[in-house]
């Protein structure tokens, strides 16, 4: 059996921006939420490469979907703030069938400049528009390879592998799954009435 390896610093990390998250203000700025779903989006990509993690799913691999839904209230925040949101029903428990609606966070509106240029109402969307897409859609890329990686070590423990049982594992991708549904509805405010993605590249 291969020794335990205690130098991963990952389950430390995601604590870490947890405990952050909770600190957080009602009220925040878009800069800070940026930031914020950019650390997410790091500290994601990190655990999927760590080995140590792969060994271990119920600890770091558990924290990235809690962490994401967390971007997702932030992010809805910005929305509002910018008038992108197309819904008011977006984030309605009893509209999407779950129990508990999302955190709500106020998000204060403030100038946009671009370079020493700023921007007026219009551009200012757009940009603000441009960046939350890009952003969820990095959140979504670390969800997705998170429910491959869910699916591979079922396969795993089906056969007999040393990693965590197949129903406990089922239940941290189902959890993936839930919160791959809530950024898929979410993504919607970023398609024209065609259904095209008015994200730019």
């Amino acid at each position: 059996m291969e020794p335990s390896t205690t130098n991963c610093p990952c389950s430390i990390n995601g604590l870490q921006i947890i405990t952050e998250l909770r600190k957080v203000q009602p009220v925040v700025e878009l800069g800070t939420v940026l930031d914020i779903v950019h650390r997410v989006y790091t500290h994601g990509k990190e655990v999927l490469q760590c080995q140590d993690c792969r060994k271990s799913p119920h600890t770091s691999y558990v924290m990235i979907p809690a962490l994401a839904e967390q971007c997702l209230s932030l992010l809805e925040a910005v929305c509002i703030a910018y008038n992108i949101t197309r819904s008011n029903t977006l984030f309605d428990p009893a509209v999407l069938g779950y129990e508990e609606p999302l955190s709500q966070f106020i998000c204060m509106r403030s100038k946009t400049v671009l370079g020493q240029i700023e921007l007026d109402e219009k551009e200012s969307v757009m940009l603000v528009r441009t960046l939350l897409g890009r952003n969820l859609m990095k959140i979504l890329e670390v969800l997705e390879t998170l429910q491959k990686i869910f699916r591979s070590l079922g396969k795993e423990a089906v056969g007999g592998g040393r990693c965590a049982g197949p129903a406990a594992l089922r239940v941290c991708e189902s959890s993936v799954e839930a919160t791959m549904q809530r950024f898929a509805v979410f993504m919607k405010q970023f398609e024209d009435s065609s259904g095209r993605w008015i994200i730019l590249p």
